[in-house]
């Protein structure tokens, strides 16, 4: 059977790769990323199973799911605009399968996309991550934007079944849940400061959250997360749900690692779940 053997936490702001690369090793972009990175590669990971959300290019308002998992042999990205050089990654088709049908068993119908492009969701996580893009990916999509948004106790229960659907799979994968995103961010909209493109309306709650993830407290934080918070934090502060459902998959447990950059809405994380 499969086995989950970490969990990891990081922002997916599509300026960081050109940001990492103009500072150098030793900026805060590389070495937030290279810790994180330790610890996954401790974890020895034959799979990334990552939860995040897509921004209107690989999904529109015609065609917007709630949920979405990838199943198909490799796919591609970024598909959007970024500084960042184009990736193939290779999907872990049978785990998708695998874990769609443990979903629908447990009452969620996961959309099913088998040609898609992969956007700075998933590429900007990846390219840090995933040297080389050698690790095999299963990319699942949640719906932080358009309302109405699933709520946290949704996004949570859909870890569940994923994990559940992990560790059933009769494989001997050693299997990481990633999820990509951040607590706190305004992009174009009214919390934003004359003119300026973006901002971070929700410090506070950014704080508040890195508390929760740190003890553990995610049956509060889940509580708490409802979608007038999510987004009081800025119209991007659904991608909230894209941890909460990487914490369904893992569990509750304290996090090894974790970092907060609240002054950019985002806090860094990582779980050690095998014990050697």
């Amino acid at each position: 059977m499969a086995e989950i053997v970490a969990g990891i936490a990081v922002p997916h702001d599509p300026s960081y790769p050109a940001r990492a690369k103009k500072e150098g090793p030793d900026g805060e972009i590389a070495k937030l990323y290279s810790e994180v990175l330790h610890y996954l590669q401790a974890a020895r990971p034959d799979v990334l199973v990552v939860f995040t959300n897509d921004h209107f290019n690989a999904f529109f308002f015609d065609n917007f799911p709630t949920f979405a998992i990838g199943v198909a042999e490799a796919s591609s990205g970024p598909i959007d605009t970024t500084d960042m050089p184009t990736f193939n990654v290779i999907i872990q088709e049978r785990l998708a399968e695998h874990i769609r049908g443990q979903a629908i068993a447990d009452g969620f119908d996961l959309s099913l996309t088998q040609k898609f492009g992969m956007d700075h969701g998933f590429m900007v996580p990846l390219s840090f991550l995933n040297p080389g893009m050698k690790i095999p990916v299963v990319p699942i999509w949640v719906n932080a934007f358009v309302k109405p948004l699933p709520s946290a106790a949704r996004a949570r229960a859909l870890g569940r079944s994923v994990g559940a659907g992990i560790r059933s799979s009769r494989s001997n994968l050693r299997v990481a849940v990633v999820a990509a995103g951040s607590i706190s961010l305004e992009i174009g909209g009214p919390m934003v400061n004359p003119g300026a493109r973006r901002g971070i309306p929700g410090v506070d709650w950014v704080t508040h959250v890195e508390k929760r993830w740190a003890a553990a407290e995610i049956d509060q934080l889940v509580e708490e997360a409802t979608e007038e918070k999510m987004l009081a934090a800025g119209n991007v502060g659904g991608e909230l749900l894209n941890f909460i459902a990487m914490l369904g998959a893992i569990g509750d447990h304290r996090p090894d690692f974790i970092e907060m950059q609240a002054k950019e809405g985002h806090i860094a994380a990582a779980w050690n779940l095998v014990r050697t």
